[in-house]
């Protein structure tokens, strides 16, 4: 065994007998000294549980900042060729390249078929199987998966719903705890109330794996708040 495949392997068992203490992004050193093609902040959550085709490295790309979940397959092979060849005496081959484009969710159990071209800013839906061509900004989900709303139609839904599940969120916290939870502890709520000019990201106990922390500041900055103080969100929560 060469020096290369070595090391791989030893990258191997320390992601799966001490993977909770490496970095979100240890497994992406092992895809990439693998030969796979993974852009910049992409992550893989719970490496272990998913299905990754190893076969044909050369025949996989995926993009930047890509969120791909717990017990996701991806696949570059298909081999149901063998039935076939029993059936007709013929060994037949296959091969497409799957390419999952930048900034793209891929839900729980999900699987991706060889040959899949997922474009940007898709958004797959939990337990879909997809293949063939996903255009960008778009929602799919199902078997075989489908497109279901454009992205900005899921965007302004999502935008809809934010402050009612606010407010069932802090509802809940009170009932379980007994208090309001801490303004620096409100998960992705805080851009209702939090005051852009003292934010400051380090407060909050906040994830943006898969994502760019400078950006999401610098945006942040730029938008405005629903409510003038986290008070006031508290005020209008106990009207509600």
């Amino acid at each position: 065994m060469n020096l290369h495949k070595l090391k791989i392997k030893g990258y191997k068992f320390v992601a799966k007998y001490f993977g909770r203490f490496t970095s979100p992004y240890f497994f992406n050193k092992i895809l990439e000294m693998e030969g796979f093609d993974i852009g910049e902040g992409t992550i893989f959550y719970e490496p272990s549980t998913m299905v990754f085709d190893r076969e044909r490295p050369h025949m996989l790309k995926i993009g930047k900042y890509c969120k791909i979940t717990t017990g996701v397959s991806i696949l570059t092979h298909d081999y149901s060729r063998s039935v076939l060849r029993r059936v007709y005496g013929e060994i037949i081959g296959e091969g497409k390249k799957t390419i999952i484009g930048d900034n793209v969710f891929i839900g729980i159990h999900s699987v991706i078929l060889m040959g899949a071209e997922i474009g940007n800013n898709v958004i797959i839906g939990a337990g879909s199987v997809v293949g063939g061509k996903i255009p960008d900004n778009v929602v799919v989900a199902g078997n075989p998966a489908k497109v279901v709303r454009t992205l900005e139609e899921h965007y302004e839904i999502r935008k809809k719903k934010t402050l009612e599940e606010a407010v069932v969120f802090f509802k809940a916290y009170k009932d379980k705890y007994g208090v309001w939870p801490p303004e620096n502890n409100c998960g992705p709520f805080y851009p209702l109330f939090a005051d852009r000019d003292t934010f400051n990201y380090n407060d909050r106990r906040l994830r943006c794996n898969g994502d760019n922390v400078d950006e999401i500041i610098h945006d942040f900055r730029l938008s405005k708040p629903m409510f003038s103080s986290y008070n006031e969100f508290i005020k209008y929560v106990t009207q509600h």
